[in-house]
């Protein structure tokens, strides 16, 4: 009797253990279909080759727990995760966490090469017995109190201003998706998406550029897709039935992972460049709306929280779009005049094109009493419902933009404290344990992830 084949995709970081890997398994019934270092291709490649597993070590580029269940739960069929870490390092016990089935210890040697060929079997078999029998576990926040779950509700937030510069409301974007996911903080998956027409700088906050030189002068981080990239492929075959190929997997190709381990938060990076937005794609108002909408309908459906950054023109089809599927809009508003005047005069206007103001809401930025003009006038002018006044503070603000650091993580003074507690909107455990979540970042600070 034939015995059966299983195969296999690996995600790996150390050429060493992959030659001991691929040596062990010569002459076994464990197939390699592939072996890649970044997760995304990890991922493509498993779901694209129909892998049985993927043996997977949380230091490949791009690695995300999130990862672990997004291959679980993939759509034609369960692909199982077995961990591939350091005999004693946790991380290990954290991906068993987030689901993966068992860990193989690193570095590889003949135990662990007999251990996976043994466990396979019964991990293939357990996520098919699971996916027939109609209950697979979601388990990315098991790592989570017990007491968190449930207290919140899944949302698209869109962080808008109808006068562009000195409004923080970039930000105040990065900052708020950065508090909610990572994992000293909200801990939830969550994704940043830059729909900007005029041009997306989340990327540069976070520490990417498109500018190789740039990359290999100042450590940047070499960028090499965005979202020209996503409206091309679908604009490209638009006519075709495109509109419903903008699934899931397509939308993965074009993330990027930020923070490592220590973050749930994938990017959609913007426009990187200004003229961009000029290109002939954008002329065709239906079809850019169309994928726009689409676009945020899918990251629905994968993430706890969407929060899209976007221009000060609400007509363009990218910032119409993610107006009109935000279940919540952030209107920031800096203590300057024309910004005051600027909002007001588009309250109106709003109102007929979306019909009421509800999901409409003020964010007061930058605000110090020093400027001449109070909370209350604010408040009074814009007439929106206020969630938060974020103070000013200048040097956090550059220092955070500078180092490529979220000051969500770092600050522990008014300016992260109060961008903070406007996550704990959604996320009310993060109010709720108030000075308990300050003495958590004290514990992280030292290992803050600056690159992805």
């Amino acid at each position: 009797m034939t015995e059966e084949t299983y195969t296999l995709v690996v995600g790996f970081y150390n050429y060493a253990d992959l030659r001991a890997l691929e040596d062990g398994l010569r002459g076994s019934n464990v197939q390699i279909l592939s072996a890649q270092q970044d997760a995304q291709r990890v991922y493509d490649d498993a779901t694209e080759m129909e892998a049985d597993a993927v043996l997977l070590c949380p230091d490949l580029n791009g690695y995300r727990h999130a990862l672990i269940e997004d291959l679980l739960l993939y759509a034609d069929k369960p692909i199982p995760v077995i961990g591939w870490a350091l005999a004693h390092d946790d991380r290990g016990r954290v991906m068993t966490a987030n689901g993966a089935k068992a860990v193989i210890a690193l570095p590889m040697n003949a135990q662990g090469i007999t251990k996976l060929v043994h466990t396979l079997p019964r991990v293939v078999d357990e996520v098919q017995r699971e996916r027939a029998e109609g209950h697979v576990s979601l388990t990315a926040g098991n790592i989570m109190p017990a007491g968190r779950q449930g207290a919140w509700q899944q949302k698209v937030i869109t962080v808008y201003i109808p006068k562009g510069g000195g409004s923080t409301r970039t930000t105040l974007a990065v900052n708020l998706a950065t508090a909610l996911s990572h994992v000293a903080l909200g801990n939830q998956p969550a994704c940043l998406r830059d729909l900007d027409l005029t041009k997306g700088d989340c990327h540069t906050f976070l520490g990417y550029t498109v500018d190789p030189d740039r990359a290999a002068r100042n450590g940047s981080i070499y960028l090499d897709r965005g979202l020209i990239d996503v409206i091309r492929n679908v604009a490209d075959r638009w006519g075709q039935g495109a509109e419903n190929n903008v699934t899931p997997q397509l939308l993965k190709k074009y993330l990027i992972h930020w923070g490592g381990d220590q973050s749930q938060l994938d990017i959609l990076p913007g426009l990187t460049r200004p003229h961009e937005g000029s290109a002939p794609e954008f002329d065709n108002w239906p079809m850019t709306l169309a994928i726009a909408r689409r676009l945020i309908q899918v990251a629905r459906q994968l993430y706890s929280f969407v929060v899209v950054d976007i221009g000060q023109d609400y007509n363009l089809p990218l910032h119409r779009a993610a107006i009109e599927e935000a279940d919540e809009v952030l209107v920031t508003v800096p203590p300057i005049n024309t910004a005051i005047v600027d909002t007001e005069n588009a309250l109106t206007p709003l109102l007929h094109r979306f019909g009421d103001l509800n999901k409409f809401k003020l964010v007061v930025t930058a605000f110090d009493p020093a400027f001449g003009i109070s909370e209350k006038e604010i408040v009074k002018r814009v007439r929106l419902t206020k969630l938060a006044t974020i103070p000013f503070n200048a040097l956090t603000a550059a220092v955070s933009i500078n180092t490529h650091t979220p000051f969500v993580l770092t600050d522990d003074g008014p300016l992260g404290t109060t961008v903070r507690d406007l996550a704990g909107t959604y996320l009310s455990y993060l109010r709720e344990e108030g000075g308990r979540s300050r003495g958590i970042l004290g514990v992280f600070k030292r290992a803050l992830v600056k690159e992805a």
